[in-house]
């Protein structure tokens, strides 16, 4: 069994995807619609969870470096606070299972003004792990499920104050793959779009929704499995068969 599929078995088990089984319990989300699926990976919290959160993360950048959607890399920079521990995550498991001896960087959510920081850059006093950074390094980003890209960019801003580095791409748990924007007027493109078209951020998931379809559209009833081609029909960035 792959590590998709055992990752789709451990989010389903650990109920962090929630998947309906009628068209009744459909969920409601921020933007305001009601979808089949509703994906929160704050719920993986225990040992069997972290240990599969590691598996995957590193096995989707390696796949991802090798597939040519991210470029090699020798950091990984998760966005305070769900990024801290997939960052950390990531770097075990690319070491562990791989022999990819990576570091880990993260934002401060207020900037720190004492002890070594008031000694250190600019950078260092807002990221974590700034001190150790080697200039022109190449990083990747990871997180879990991207619904606006809002954290991202305000995460990069931070990032910018290393200077001279490259962003090699960005792993993610779940890509939903729907357009941003509410019920009545969906978007252009979808969050993970919309980073590649502004800031040539290109993206790999540990699952995309069409990879969840795929393994359980049999296991559906006809209803709940038409209304979800529906609503990708509606409001995806994918459709699904």
């Amino acid at each position: 069994m792959d590590y998709k599929r055992e990752f789709l078995d451990l989010l389903i088990k650990k109920n962090a995807l929630k998947i309906a089984t009628d068209t009744k319990s459909f969920f409601k989300l921020k933007s305001g619609r009601m979808s089949p699926t509703f994906a929160s990976i704050g719920a993986l919290t225990d040992g069997e969870s972290l240990a599969m959160l590691k598996q995957s993360y590193s096995h989707a950048a390696m796949d991802g470096v090798k597939s040519g959607v991210l470029q090699d890399f020798q950091y990984v920079f998760g966005p305070a606070y769900k990024g801290i521990n997939l960052c950390a995550l990531t770097c075990e498991g690319l070491y562990e299972l791989f022999g990819k001896n990576t570091s880990y960087l993260y934002d401060r959510k207020e900037e720190k003004i004492y002890g070594e920081a008031t000694q250190g850059t600019d950078a260092s006093k807002v990221l974590v792990g700034a001190e150790k950074f080697v200039p022109g390094g190449a990083m990747i980003l990871v997180d879990d499920v991207i619904t606006t890209g809002q954290a991202k960019y305000e995460a990069l801003e931070k990032i910018r104050l290393l200077q001279d580095y490259t962003l090699a791409g960005m792993v993610i748990a779940v890509d939903r793959q729907e357009l941003m924007g509410n019920t009545q007027t969906p978007g252009a493109y979808s969050a993970v779009q919309a980073l590649e078209q502004e800031l040539g951020l290109k993206t790999v998931a540990i699952l995309t929704m069409q990879d969840v379809f795929a393994f359980v559209k049999n296991t559906l009833d006809k209803p709940v499995r038409r209304a979800w081609v529906e609503y990708y029909e509606q409001y995806g960035a994918v459709r699904m068969e």
